[in-house]
């Protein structure tokens, strides 16, 4: 029962975001300086774990569907809602901030996608290798 729900789909996305916080904590308190907005890095990070766990939930549900548009429509489905739900709080910061958007924060919040992408991918090629999939 212990490896059975460690080794659920949803578990490490959970893991990551709980490590990137404690690290971008970390970061936060070691190097108070202005360089880097910590506050974004964290805001980023943890909508881009809500949209990434609703992101393999959706996949790991298509993974095990016989029906073949109802795997399409999940996939598809998946990706469009993080692309777009990123595209709009990515424009929503920068109409925002104009002047003050801080550049090393945003493109850590892209490190972190491409981090939660590997991730994710990597969870729903595991889960379509299982038996039952």
């Amino acid at each position: 029962m212990q490896s059975r729900t460690r080794n659920r789909p949803d578990f490490q996305i959970i893991y990551l975001f709980l490590l990137t916080n404690l690290l971008l904590i970390f970061l936060k308190f070691l190097f108070p300086g202005k360089a880097v907005n910590y506050n974004v890095l964290l805001y980023g990070n943890l909508l881009l774990f809500i949209v990434s766990w609703i992101s393999v939930r959706m996949s790991t549900r298509a993974v095990v569907h016989k029906n073949v548009q109802v795997f399409l429509r999940l996939v598809y489905g998946s990706f469009l809602m993080k692309f777009f739900i990123l595209a709009i709080a990515a424009f929503v910061y920068i109409s925002i901030f104009k002047k003050e958007v801080n550049k090393p924060a945003l493109f850590g919040c892209f490190a972190l996608y491409i981090i939660y992408t590997c991730i994710e991918v990597r969870t729903v090629l595991k889960q379509s290798k299982k038996p039952n999939a």
